[in-house]
């Protein structure tokens, strides 16, 4: 037998995990690391409303939840606080491609109590989980270092002058909301979102759309 294929530790009852990704592969992938540590039976799904089903029909130990689902960057947030309202103490690990210290803090304020990224090693996956499923708390340790760094004062540029329009749609930006979701809430044009956004990277000196989102921000709260 194999060190993969030894038992657990943790032999006490299966353990059932519903992994919510768009991706087979990683939900795959994340099975194997899963079931090389404790017994368990891993429920797929490949939406947040096949995931809310799927809770609401296992009511399982463990959430494994990916933030973004196609298209929308926050489809995984608005799920965790749906299970929130009805479960306080269900396990949500989120786990995600993305190092956005901002929609981190939106998952961990919205009641997920760990965040990792998804090409983290096995060996932290498995310290993660086992952390939440004994009822603590895990982030990824870059994550965790700049979430810290934006509560770090920095200095607001007197210079940096925004339109309405732009401080909106920087507002909606900082808040992890896509372009897709601006243009439908705001009565604009993806096109202009997109322009506007391009704008603003210039103006706020930002080299990446995460680093626009910190920035955002910082400047509405008035560093």
């Amino acid at each position: 037998m194999t060190t993969a294929e030894a038992p657990s530790r943790n032999t006490e009852r299966i353990r059932r995990i519903v992994v919510i990704d768009d991706h087979p592969v990683v939900v795959e992938g994340w099975g194997r690391i899963i079931r090389s540590h404790l017994p368990c039976e891993i429920i797929p799904a490949a939406s947040a409303l096949e995931g809310w089903r799927a809770w609401r029909r296992m009511r399982p130990d463990l959430m494994v939840i990916d933030l973004t689902l196609g298209d929308n960057k926050i489809a995984g947030i608005k799920l965790i606080d749906r299970l929130r309202l009805l479960d306080l103490n269900l396990p949500i690990l989120v786990f995600t491609m993305h190092r956005s210290p901002v929609l981190a803090r939106r998952a961990l304020h919205a009641g997920a109590n760990g965040i990792i990224n998804k090409d983290s090693p096995s060996e932290e996956i498995l310290t993660a989980l086992t952390e939440i499923l004994a009822g603590g708390n895990y982030v990824d340790s870059q994550l965790a270092t700049q979430i810290a760094l934006m509560n770090v004062p920095g200095k607001r540029s007197t210079g940096t002058r925004l339109t309405a329009r732009e401080e909106e749609i920087l507002s909606m930006i900082s808040d992890g909301l896509s372009y897709h979701e601006i243009a439908d809430r705001a009565c604009i044009s993806y096109k202009t979102v997109s322009n506007v956004s391009l704008v603003l990277r210039e103006k706020l000196g930002a080299t990446s759309l995460t680093d626009l989102v910190v920035k955002g921000i910082r400047y509405f709260e008035g560093f």
